[in-house]
């Protein structure tokens, strides 16, 4: 008789490392010396790019000026960009290794570049060689770069730099409708783009979910169908926030005695707490937690509504995820929130 399938059995195509430069950022020497490298293959397009990025990239991330991201597989790193912020950002450098461009990598690099711009940019800019421009015209335009002109500076005998700009609300708007579909199959620093329910824990229980101190949240009701779903924590009121992310393992229907014999030192909780929830019920669901994983910096619901531009209904105890819902796009921008690349 075959397996049953979980919701596990829906494969993590690609786990990937990101790191970030910029402030009070301080990556490895050897994550440096990677996006050095990764720039630098470009010398034959942009002579004397390598002095460059000694003398203002470097500069620029101890300043805050700059920031960049350095995308690692399987340990090696196969994608970077470069950012200058301000009220007219610039997208300084992007480059992904050739074997890795059709795996989502562009629309993860302009997502982080663009969450770390907006509080800041009104505009995001960037100059290419028309021949690059031409290889990636599509890409840029899917983004809302529709606007170009030659560049003041021109670094190439032979070849026309063009400048090519876009209102950063435009970019924004493309993030958020491309983002779910290209992190759905991706894990950033181990933060899945993708989750199955959101549930709703009272901040307390929430918070020893996280820290784990507690590893079984107890319900009243909770289908077993749910057994390896992906679930995005959220606290509920007064918190308000999206604390982190578990898998349910399991879920025990038991008599209220049995579950209490059984998960006591789980449940995070005293027995007259138990007794108190459970009062008047002759059986209650066990979920038992698995793979939990903290959120660096809780994510605010109002932020979030106020990122997406939509309101996000709280579960009252749990939810499934609709696609046509403003969900999908919450939980993929928690998958980069939660890991505290960008905040």
């Amino acid at each position: 008789m075959p397996r049953q399938m979980t919701f596990r059995d829906c494969a993590i195509t690609q786990s990937l490392r990101v790191v970030r430069f910029g402030g009070a950022e301080l990556p490895e020497k050897q994550a440096l010396n990677d996006l050095r490298e990764l720039v630098e293959e470009c010398e034959d397009v942009y002579p004397g790019i390598d002095v460059w990025f000694g003398k203002k990239v470097k500069t620029g991330f101890t300043s805050g000026e700059r920031s960049a991201f350095l995308v690692y597989q399987d340990g090696l790193p196969v994608a970077g960009t470069i950012l200058r912020k301000g009220s007219s950002a610039k997208l300084c450098s992007m480059r992904i290794l050739e074997d890795s461009q059709r795996n989502g990598l562009g629309t993860l690099l302009m997502s982080l570049v663009a969450a770390e711009a907006r509080r800041l940019s009104e505009r995001i800019h960037f100059t290419a060689p028309y021949e690059v421009w031409s290889k990636w015209e599509s890409f840029f335009r899917s983004f809302g770069f529709t606007d170009y002109g030659f560049a003041k500076t021109q670094y190439r005998l032979f070849d026309d730099e063009l400048v090519c700009g876009a209102d950063f609300d435009d970019i924004w708007k493309a993030i958020l409708r491309k983002l779910p579909q290209t992190v759905e199959n991706l894990t950033v620093n181990d933060s899945p783009g993708s989750c199955d329910l959101v549930i709703s824990v009272k901040p307390a229980f929430a918070a020893r979910i996280v820290s784990g101190a507690k590893r079984i949240e107890i319900r009243r009701r909770f289908p077993d169908k749910w057994e390896g779903a992906r679930v995005l924590i959220y606290s509920s009121s007064p918190a308000r926030q999206f604390v982190g992310e578990a898998v349910i393992e399991k879920v025990l229907t038991k008599p209220v005695d049995d579950i209490w014999a059984e998960c006591k030192k789980d449940i995070g909780c005293t027995h007259g707490q138990f007794m108190a929830y459970c009062h008047g019920a002759k059986q209650v669901a066990a979920l038992v937690f698995s793979e939990i994983k903290r959120f660096k910096k809780p994510i605010k619901k109002a932020d979030m509504q106020s990122m997406i531009g939509r309101n996000l209904s709280s579960p009252q105890s749990y939810r499934k995820i609709d696609t046509n819902s403003a969900w999908p796009t919450a939980i993929s921008l928690s998958c980069l929130l939660g890991t505290g690349l960008i905040c």
